[in-house]
């Protein structure tokens, strides 16, 4: 197979997290694949599947462990185009290289963080010089961009890269769209929903009276509403993506919403690991503590979650979450 990487172009970067052991934070993120929910990646396999040339390069922004690339490749078959991985976390990046090290197609690089400039490297600071001067066919970003610091520099990044002739592909289930259904849901917005309900529930019933006292401390439950914030952000509207994608040199081609369906278990599941920014305030999270909570109280913040879920769904298995789609072409 004729590769399209440029002369001397190594897919695999002689870098340090390179050489590091699999994590089991990496691993089980990456379980989510298997997950109902994740066929939001769908109709962005169909869009970029597509739209790819023989020859093309492109760049899986935020790509992770590989779950949006494995997808795409199975849609392309044997087509030889070149899609680079790049990702923030060294940890998600190791365990894609573990499962793609011998798929010619696949290259990887971390975006570091810079710290005298405190902010994250662009796309287009890491990299090859030789990729800058031939130009990226495509950009990818999926289920990632509500939660970029520094939107406009990140778009910046992705036009300085893009050629003209290229596209951008995004998508997010956490992007405000003003056509959702009052019957879909806004996926992170769960969360809040499902953290008051756990409130009442502690308040109600004499197995959580030990947390109830927490309840009337305002400082404390404050502290803890912030560190949810942080593990899960605002929703911001669409316009806002809308307006910068614009102001930093994009055409808007294209915006779509599809409906999602998402098991409530997996979503239990996928909440679970994120149990401290969900419902810290039970027993104390170890970010404002500084203590790491025992293994009791653990469950209990667990027992807790599955009840509160249960109880926001209306013990309904399924629920539809909202997921909007955004195609872009540089402008000329």
């Amino acid at each position: 197979m004729s590769m399209p990487w440029p002369d001397g172009f190594a897919r695999i970067p002689d870098e340090s997290w390179v050489r590091e052991s699999i994590e089991a934070l990496a691993l089980h993120y990456d379980t989510v694949e298997n997950h109902g929910w994740y066929a939001n990646l769908d109709l962005t396999v169909e869009q970029v599947g597509d739209f790819v040339r023989r020859g093309d390069i492109l760049v899986d922004y935020s790509g992770g462990t590989g779950i949006f690339a494995r997808r795409l490749l199975d849609r392309i078959g044997s087509k030889s185009v070149g899609l680079i991985i790049v990702d923030s976390s060294p940890k998600f990046l190791r365990l894609a290289v573990e499962k793609f090290r011998h798929e010619p197609r696949l290259g990887f690089r971390h975006i570091g963080f810079l710290k005298d400039d405190r902010r994250l490297e662009r796309v287009d600071e890491v990299l090859d010089e030789a990729l800058l001067a031939r130009g990226i066919d495509g950009v990818i970003s999926t289920n990632a961009i509500h939660l970029y610091f520094d939107l406009p520099q990140t778009v910046r990044g992705w036009r300085t890269i893009l050629r003209p002739s290229g596209r951008l592909f995004v998508q997010s289930g956490n992007i405000g769209n003003p056509h959702k259904p009052d019957d879909e849901w806004i996926i992170d917005e769960t969360v809040d929903v499902i953290e008051a309900r756990a409130r009442d529930i502690v308040r109600q019933e004499a197995q959580y009276v030990r947390y109830r006292s927490a309840l009337h401390d305002l400082a404390y439950m404050s502290a803890h509403d912030e560190l949810r914030r942080r593990y899960f952000l605002p929703v911001r509207p669409l316009q806002y993506y809308v307006e910068i994608l614009r102001q930093e040199g994009f055409d808007v081609t294209s915006v779509r919403r599809r409906r999602v369906p998402a098991r409530v278990d997996e979503w239990y599941q996928f909440l679970s690991v994120y149990h401290e920014g969900v419902l810290g305030w039970v027993g104390g999270a170890e970010k404002i503590t500084h203590v790491a909570a025992a293994e009791p109280v653990v469950q209990d913040r667990l027992a807790l979650m599955r009840d509160a879920i249960e109880r926001v769904f209306g013990g309904v298995s399924e629920f539809g979450a909202s997921w909007t789609y955004i195609t872009c072409d540089p402008r000329a």
